[in-house]
């Protein structure tokens, strides 16, 4: 089962069954925003990433 979070150097949110819910941590978090000409797209107010756990195994993803 794939799980997904937000990290960033200030927070990391915790692990969500979906990416789009680890998103919306992120934008709660007031670290990332959701780019309107692109809602697929995250726009990291400071730098930051999803990362994807596989099988206990972590991997990150820059996204935006």
């Amino acid at each position: 089962m794939r799980r997904y979070r937000y990290r960033t150097p200030a927070l990391t949110g915790p692990w969500r069954n979906s990416h789009d819910a680890a998103v919306r941590d992120a934008v709660r978090a007031k670290q990332a925003e959701i780019d309107n000409d692109q809602p697929s797209q995250v726009a990291w107010i400071v730098p930051g990433r999803i990362e994807e756990l596989n099988n206990g195994e972590t991997q990150s993803r820059a996204k935006g």
